[in-house]
């Protein structure tokens, strides 16, 4: 029986001119490159269908919008014959210090906060930039594909804290104050769990590593530097003390209401980036190491692999009409005051976080609105492999860790590996509690998709899996 095939490629994505990075509510122009951005692509051809595969490509982006989806795919549709362009599987390690994809203006127009720059890269013309390279890692990584073998194992490290912070009236807050007699505790669960994945050539030597964990790439995420984030300090820690030759690809799995940060203990000690950076990339790639160890003794070099996909509606998150009026009345007078404004721009600019979000979500709900009239569902394209004992499965939401746990624990698999922000960036996708109590991350504007749909993802998802295991 033949092996199945493997190839591998990473090209840089880090802009060539000053551009906006994304991932705040203000504005950061830079130049300053703390360290580059990359795609990483691996490619997949199963031992027993030759010519059928699949490209996973991780990128240095806060997201996967449609454009770069779409994008990549028509170039890989003219430049990769053989390859079905709808078996490249992006995904996105959420960085905060990466750059802008699309302007605000274009998710909440006429809010009078757009500024224009010269001799700025903007976000089309990195748009076109990065697509162009990412296809080019698609390529290569397809093209070079040659006989090897996979082994997966499963680690823990701690790396993803639950960010809400609730408190005795029922409300809760994302980075909220703990320090306070009114906190009452976490509000929501935490997966420690790390899927690994190594690959390797036909004289058995280290060719990748593919990671899932549940954190995103946010050290760094108020800093005005582009950078990778922890994905890049795990590449040059691996670059020196394995192989500069071991490709990295990671995916993160469920953790939307995660993030690499303390919330419990951040108000006793100042926060520093760098430091935090290093300690949690140590942290990872330790837990990588003892992988390693189990993993060259368990490699398999013809697993069964298959691809399926399909797209599903999930039920579009509502709002009620009473909820539409009130935030009419609400833009009503906010533009009333823009109006008023010498300076729109600084005059937004000038509220703070809460009035800001509470403008956007004004917005939102009346957008929200509006599109229920014509339709009640939410499309997705749902991807989901098997990989001799181990799933993967992707979504394109910043996914709440309960629905990742509900995956995990339902799998008809020996181990999932989760990819959010995959194939799209749909916002957050909360939990029903998380609705409840409130905070950023959980109101209309954060996502087209609520709890009721949640459930829906988990139970596409885990059908798909079995129908992938019931073939046998």
């Amino acid at each position: 029986m033949d092996t199945i095939k493997i190839g591998w490629s990473s090209k840089s994505i880090t802009p060539e001119k000053p551009i906006s990075l994304a991932g705040q509510f203000h504005e950061r122009i830079t130049d300053h490159v703390r360290d580059p951005l990359f795609a990483t692509a691996m490619a997949l051809e199963g031992a027993e269908a030759e010519g059928k595969g699949t490209v996973l490509v991780s990128c240095d982006l806060i997201g996967i919008d449609t454009h770069i989806r779409d994008g990549v795919r028509a170039k890989v549709k003219q430049s990769v014959p053989g390859l079905d362009p709808e078996h490249v599987i992006l995904n996105a390690s959420h960085t905060h210090t990466g750059p802008l994809l699309v302007e605000e203006t274009t998710r909440f127009p006429n809010l009078g906060y757009h500024k224009t720059h010269t001799n700025v890269m903007t976000p089309e013309q990195y748009s076109d930039f990065a697509i162009e390279r990412i296809a080019e890692a698609v390529k290569e990584a397809w093209e070079g594909r040659t006989a090897g073998g996979i082994s997966t194992t499963q680690g823990y490290a701690v790396l993803g804290l639950n960010r809400r912070v609730v408190y005795d009236d029922g409300t809760a807050a994302m980075y909220g104050n703990v320090n306070t007699v009114h906190f009452r505790g976490i509000g929501g669960p935490e997966d420690p769990r790390v899927e690994m994945l190594f690959t390797w050539n036909a004289n058995r030597e280290l060719t990748g590593v593919l990671f899932s964990a549940a954190c995103t790439a946010q050290v760094m995420e108020g800093i005005s530097d582009i950078s990778a984030d922890y994905f890049g300090e795990l590449r040059s820690m691996i670059a020196a003390q394995w192989d500069p030759n071991v490709h990295v690809l990671g995916m993160i799995s469920a953790a939307g209401d995660l993030a690499p940060r303390d919330t419990l203990t951040k108000h006793h000690r100042g926060y520093q980036p760098d430091k935090e950076l290093r300690q949690l990339t140590k942290t990872l790639l330790r837990t990588l190491e003892d992988g390693l160890e189990v993993a060259r003794e368990q490699i398999q070099t013809t697993p069964m692999f298959k691809h399926a996909y399909k797209q599903i509606n999930l039920p579009l998150r509502k709002v009620v009409k009473s909820e539409v009026e009130l935030a009419k009345q609400e833009l009503s007078g906010f533009q009333e005051q823009l109006e008023r404004a010498e300076d729109s721009v600084a005059y937004f600019t000038s509220l703070d976080f809460n009035r800001q979000r509470n403008i956007f979500n004004y917005y939102a709900i009346v957008d929200r609105y509006e599109h229920m009239q014509r339709t009640s569902s939410f499309p997705m394209e749902l991807h989901v492999l098997r990989l001799g004992d181990v799933a993967f499965a992707t979504n394109p939401f910043e996914l709440f860790t309960e629905f990742g746990l509900q995956i995990k624990a339902r799998s008809a698999a020996k181990q999932t590996f989760i990819a959010q922000l995959a194939c799209g960036n749909d916002g957050y996708l909360p939990s029903a509690e998380a609705i409840a109590t409130g905070g950023y991350s959980t109101q209309v504007f954060s996502g087209y998709v609520g709890a009721e749909g949640g459930q829906a993802l988990v139970d596409y998802t885990v059908e798909m899996i079995q129908s992938l295991w019931s073939e046998e």
